[in-house]
């Protein structure tokens, strides 16, 4: 995905929402699509965890987000 690409897709989104990525591990990942989503926030206190969760619309002290989603590789596609 190229800038102008996301730059579309953002603009389509609510401006106040918070922006995550997934975490773990290294390495780098291409960008492929945006995601609205549900979060709790600061709930993981390990560190190889990202620290939000999703959560289920409308659960207790969840908020919106925009989730950035990379490809995810397996074994067989390389």
């Amino acid at each position: 995905m190229k800038v102008n690409d996301l730059i579309k897709k953002l603009k389509k989104l609510p401006a106040d929402s918070q922006i995550v990525v997934t975490g773990y591990e290294g390495g780098l990942a291409d960008v492929i699509n945006t995601k609205e989503i549900s979060i709790r926030r600061n709930v993981n206190k390990e560190w190889y965890y990202g620290r939000h969760e999703v959560s289920s619309s409308g659960e207790h002290g969840a908020i919106k987000a925009v989730m950035i989603v990379a490809e995810q590789r397996t074994e067989n596609n390389e």
